[in-house]
């Protein structure tokens, strides 16, 4: 059941063909806030009442995010999984959007530190740090060479803290069930490329942890076959059904784990963002005519271009001052795309309220959100515009995520 109609937040949130993030109710970044009051602490924002209302003495909150696997891709699979009719029957789905932009390093960002990317100043999946006069991936923190970047810690990366000492300090027990460790939590390891070792990390999680618990695990399996296959291919398929017959499992181990005289454990399901398929023929490469940016861009000190900051759906260019008006002007009459100026974008926060001092230096003098397709240079990077399932920008299919929540008894009947 749903307490917040899907197509009631659809259309509260739309502009035009975009669907803009829900910053001040229905938002993947309050669910932090969320978790933790359910266990008795505050570290931030939480959602709506609506959404957590009749859950009560909750001592365990279990969160399982499955990358990439948006509202879209929930109604899209939801006939072939039985765990996910089976779900909502014994729970809710309550319809959140995502941040902008609708990607990992952007969200997990938030997730982990219950600040918005314009506070922690994580604009994409690459970011450009102009204070270091470094261009890197935000995940994994390297440069695009494969070197770890010299002039700025990972630490730096974001400009926000983590939510776990927070916790702690409440007294609740953080386990993470990840293929990375994250600082502040007991990490239970596994390989993202074998799903058959998440069930035994994901056990150990369940039998060690001591309540108020809050166990968080994390999926990216979907995401990472959607992006060469698409979402609508038997190998996306078959990727969601064996990830979600591996959640099934953990559920049960939850149930073997809890003793009788533990108290109520909430299950939540939820993911980052959502994906569209692009046509990889209409992808757009800014390197070739009639765009040619690369000789636009700004460089660094050595004269590399600044090329990478941002991603395919939500790209920011840093150009120089005399060319800014040109570009934008090419932009706008060649793509069927938001082409945003930086002052734009601060004045809608899109990327939330209250912008960093970090996040005003990364950001873009121009942020392109295309319609529909992937825009990206394809003279270095052609990967990226051969990708068929795509994320990061406005489209309600990115942007609009499950936020599914039942009680363990509720699963276990």
């Amino acid at each position: 059941m749903q307490h917040l109609d899907v197509s009631e937040l659809r259309e509260r949130q739309l502009d035009g063909d975009y669907l803009l993030p829900a910053y001040e109710d229905w938002c993947f970044s309050r669910i932090p806030g969320t978790v933790a009051d359910l266990l008795g602490a505050d570290v931030g924002p939480r959602l709506p009442d609506a959404a957590t209302d009749e859950y009560d003495d909750i001592d365990r909150v279990v969160v399982f995010l499955v990358d990439g696997f948006g509202l879209a891709q929930w109604d899209g699979e939801r006939e072939r999984i039985p765990f996910l009719r089976q779900f909502e029957r014994a729970g809710r789905v309550t319809p959140l959007t995502t941040v902008y932009p609708s990607e990992t390093a952007a969200a997990m960002n938030t997730f982990h530190s219950a600040a918005l990317p314009a506070e922690h100043g994580v604009v994409g999946w690459y970011v450009y740090d102009p204070d270091s006069d470094e261009q890197f991936e935000a995940l994994p923190f390297l440069r695009k060479d494969g070197t770890r970047p010299e002039r700025i810690d990972f630490e730096d990366v974001a400009d926000a803290e983590s939510i776990y000492p927070e916790l702690a300090d409440a007294g609740i027990e953080v386990h993470q069930v990840t293929p990375f460790p994250n600082d502040g939590t007991v990490a239970h390891p596994y390989d993202p490329e074998d799903l058959s070792t998440f069930s035994g990390a994901f056990s150990d999680a369940a039998h060690e942890a001591s309540d108020p618990a809050y166990i968080f695990a994390y999926l990216p399996q979907t995401d990472a076959v959607a992006h060469g296959e698409g979402v609508d291919s038997d190998e996306y398929r078959e990727t969601a059904v064996e990830t979600f017959d591996r959640i099934s499992e953990a559920i049960e181990r939850l149930g073997e784990a809890a003793s009788d005289d533990a108290g109520q454990t909430l299950v939540c399901l939820t993911a980052d963002h959502g994906l569209i398929d692009t046509e990889r023929e209409r992808n757009v490469d800014i390197s070739a005519p009639p765009f040619d940016i690369v000789s636009d861009l700004q460089t660094l000190t050595d004269g590399t271009p600044i090329r990478y900051s941002g991603s395919a759906r939500n790209v920011h260019l840093h150009l120089r001052p005399d060319r800014i008006d040109a570009v934008y002007e090419t932009l706008t009459s060649e793509l069927d795309a938001r082409v945003l100026r930086k002052q734009e974008v601060l004045d809608a926060d899109l990327f939330g309220p209250n912008p960093s001092e970090t996040f005003e230096h990364r950001l873009g003098d121009l942020v392109v959100v295309h319609r529909d397709s992937s825009v990206w240079y394809g003279d270095e990077d052609v990967g990226k515009l051969d990708f068929l399932a795509m994320h990061g920008g406005l489209h309600p299919d990115e942007m609009l995520i499950p936020f599914a929540t039942a009680t363990l008894d509720s699963l276990c009947e």
